[in-house]
């Protein structure tokens, strides 16, 4: 387990596919890490679709990536796709060579997939590709149209409760006091009421309170040999 995102309805235990998206769950690791989400709203629900969030100003068009205070030409020990395997060979250095400044292209294409419910994966700017930044969307239902078009970097343990007491996140059924993934991804499903465009009334409070780090195998080189 890697990241715990304590929201407004308990506790989402958060598996990341660090080997096919390494600079994605670097980006993500490193916010989390930061406080970056701390009072993220969850902005945009598509009821049996997807829950959106990911942006500190809480607005749809705020968020940056961790690399935007970095020149696109710096080098980094940030592995590439190449590096790790995953076989896309279009990045180099710490920031994409085909993304816009400030973001970072997708990546784990043909690798990660949207086909089950509870995947995490990054949202764009707009309808443009490569423009990876701090947003992202937890997927209700399977959706493979997205297979190729968003970057499915991680993946809520539905059965997994956490235990804030031991840091760690234990079977659901061996737990009857602790929510499971599941269950606090049902309930802010339903608290995230939204108006015909998608957009959760401004007032809804349900939000990620603060985030904690469980595993970063950036930092412990395990990941940059």
């Amino acid at each position: 387990m890697a990241v715990v995102l304590h929201t407004t309805y308990g506790d989402l235990p958060i598996l990341l596919n660090f080997t096919e998206c390494p600079r994605t769950c670097y980006n993500f690791l490193a916010l989390c890490a930061s406080g970056y989400y701390n009072k993220c709203r969850f902005y945009r629900h598509i009821p049996g679709v997807l829950l959106q969030t990911g942006d500190p100003i809480n607005s749809g068009k705020g968020g940056s990536s961790i690399f935007a205070r970095y020149p696109a030409t710096a080098s980094s020990s940030v592995p590439t796709d190449s590096e790790t395997g995953s076989g896309n060979p279009r990045k180099t250095g710490l920031v994409s060579i085909n993304a816009p400044q400030s973001f970072f292209e997708d990546e784990g294409f043909g690798l990660t997939f949207h086909r089950a419910r509870g995947v995490l994966s990054m949202a764009h700017k707009g309808a443009r590709g490569d423009t990876n930044a701090s947003q992202f969307f937890i997927l209700s239902a399977p959706q493979p149209g997205f297979d190729g078009m968003y970057t499915a970097f991680g993946q809520i343990d539905l059965l997994g409760c956490y235990n804030s007491q031991i840091r760690q996140v234990v079977d659901g059924n061996s737990s009857s006091s602790l929510r499971s993934g599941e269950d606090v991804l049902k309930l802010l499903e339903d608290s995230a009421k939204a108006n015909d465009k998608y957009i959760v009334n401004e007032n809804n409070s349900v939000c990620i309170i603060d985030t904690t780090v469980l595993y970063n195998p950036f930092a412990e080189g395990s990941l940059l040999a």
